[in-house]
């Protein structure tokens, strides 16, 4: 009888599954301590971004503070054109009563401050001007440029200077000065002017008595529309 020898496949078998279960066994604890290590990490970012986001934050809204003065409110050397440092003001209004209490307004679109040989004054781009008469009419002012004397009360025009009464007279001029204490006005250059009696031509004009009556100066012409000479 022939003995036959321990058998290797069982042998085989047997360490078949030993080495497998071992390569399993290396794995399963390097897939927990990557898991582990992941949520160790997104742990820690929960803190860390949030006080990163605020850190930022404070930094933004606090840098200002410590920036240098001179970098910060910096008016550039010709602001406008006046060509000064002086600032402006934009969308100016000047609000004020006449000495009868009768209410004027003044507007621009921009406004500085002006100070020349002791005569201060406001320089005015754009200027409009309102104004009510005595009698409870009133006048529009409009012109390119103007200065305002806030102590005396005296309105200067400069460039097509448009004078507009309620009453539908109209007449323009290149510059013109206007005393808004007591509403005279007067103006020595070229005049054209219109209303419901027809059109006037003068080398110049003066306002009396709050604007009841007005003068025109120097050659003078009007052409009266026909039917308009019996026209209130």
């Amino acid at each position: 009888m022939v003995e036959t020898p321990p058998s290797t496949v069982q042998s085989d078998t047997a360490a078949a599954p030993s080495a497998a279960s071992q390569r399993f066994a290396n794995m399963g604890p390097r897939r927990r301590r990557g898991g582990f290590g992941r949520s160790r990490f997104v742990g820690t970012m929960k803190y860390i971004l949030p006080g990163l986001a605020m850190l930022l934050l404070v930094v933004v809204v606090a840098w200002p503070e410590f920036a240098s003065d001179d970098d910060r409110f910096r008016i550039p050397e010709a602001v406008g054109p006046i060509g000064t440092s002086r600032p402006q003001v934009l969308n100016a209004r000047v609000l004020g009563v006449d000495s009868q209490s009768r209410p004027f307004q003044i507007t621009a679109d921009t406004s500085a401050l002006k100070n020349e040989e002791g005569r201060e004054y406001y320089f005015l781009e754009q200027p409009k001007a309102d104004i009510v008469l005595e009698d409870g009419s009133w006048v529009a002012l409009t012109a390119i440029d103007g200065e305002y004397e806030e102590e005396t009360k005296f309105l200067y025009l400069v460039g097509d200077v448009n004078v507009f009464h309620d009453a539908g007279h109209e007449f323009r001029t290149p510059t013109a000065r206007f005393n808004l204490e007591d509403k005279s006005a007067a103006g020595d250059e070229a005049v054209e002017g219109q209303g419901p009696l027809g059109t006037l031509q003068a080398e110049g004009f003066r306002i009396f008595d709050g604007g009841d009556r007005v003068l025109f100066t120097g050659k003078s012409e009007m052409f009266v529309y026909r039917g308009a000479r019996g026209a209130q």
